[in-house]
């Protein structure tokens, strides 16, 4: 059957072969192949060669290119300039389902030139043969239901696989690991941090004996304005902290200020004190500012007013009086 086909093929190329030319214009029809398996997909085309100045119009094709052959899809056009003309391609993607001889009859193609002329010209026929397969019949035969094959898993397949539960796993672990490690180190901080031993005298009675210690070394009048409000700012704090529970010696003025506030720890007339011995006290010891005379003197009287006026009061137990004995 397929060298009939062929003989066929090559008779009908023989004689039908052929284009129209009209002046410069030209056209043709082709095909990728002049036979098929049926099913497959070719590329069938229409070219035109015309005039740099002319246009062309190429026929309209739909589902159908001759009966029972079918477009699948419209391709867009390709132009190629050469040897001063313009050769324009329409290509489309044919298919056939019925096997047999198929002939593409002339195709009308209109050629427009610049001075309002049209010409029509026809494309040349073609053949095309659709063939099947080959059926062995011994292929046919029923055999048993082969079981399903196993293939080693391969690592894409084993990310899709089982990713997922691997990376919930390693999530929960660093979870843990993580909280593990933050509790640890609160742990390390709490046992690093010494707990506070608290004087067992009074606060008052120790700021007071340092604030005359303080007065005494005269330092401020010696030109030592930092080491005087640095030891003046610690007599503060120390007080502030062993008196009210304010966390003042590892904490800034402003943080100090502000936990005052917040807690109502002191009166209004305290609180000034505090916040004008402490504000001087950081300028004189990191901004190398130099307070006057008057500054010191009050600052320091503002340190004996706090102490003396918040001081805690003692109540010493009541001695019990001793009865006198009646003598009889």
């Amino acid at each position: 059957m397929i060298k009939k086909l062929i003989y066929s093929l090559a008779f009908i190329l023989l004689i039908s072969y052929s284009w129209e030319v009209k002046g410069q214009a030209r056209v043709e029809a082709s095909l990728d192949t002049t036979m098929m398996l049926i099913g497959d997909h070719i590329e069938f085309s229409i070219s035109a060669t015309i005039p740099m100045d002319a246009s062309v119009t190429f026929p309209v094709l739909q589902d159908t290119l001759v009966d029972k052959i079918e477009i699948l899809r419209d391709l867009p056009f390709d132009t190629v300039l050469k040897d001063g003309s313009k050769i324009i391609r329409k290509p489309w993607i044919i298919t056939s389902f019925d096997s047999g001889s198929y002939i593409i009859k002339p195709m009308k193609v209109a050629v427009n030139y610049s001075q309002n002329r049209t010409d029509t010209l026809h494309t040349n026929p073609l053949y095309m043969g659709v063939i099947t397969f080959n059926i062995d019949s011994t292929a046919n035969a029923i055999a048993d239901i082969k079981k399903p094959i196993e293939t080693p898993l391969t690592f894409n397949e084993f990310l899709q696989e089982y990713a997922i539960w691997y990376g919930l796993i390693i999530l929960v672990l660093a979870l843990v690991f993580t909280l593990w490690w933050y509790f640890k180190k609160q742990q390390k901080k709490k046992d690093a941090v010494p707990e506070k031993v608290r004087p067992k005298e009074p606060p008052h009675v120790i700021a007071l004996r340092e604030l005359d210690d303080l007065s005494g070394k005269k330092l401020w009048q010696q030109d030592k304005i930092k080491l005087h409000y640095s030891i003046l700012s610690d007599i503060v704090r120390q007080y502030l902290e062993y008196r009210f529970d304010v966390p003042a010696m590892e904490n800034t003025t402003g943080f100090i200020e502000e936990w005052i506030e917040d807690h109502k720890t002191l009166n209004k007339e305290n609180y000034d004190k505090v916040k004008d011995i402490l504000e001087i006290a950081d300028l004189a010891k990191f901004a190398k500012f130099n307070p006057l005379p008057d500054d010191n003197s009050r600052t320091l009287d503002y340190a004996y007013q706090l102490v003396i006026s918040t001081k805690e009061r003692i109540i010493e137990p009541e001695q019990p009086k001793e009865t006198e004995k009646d003598e009889n």
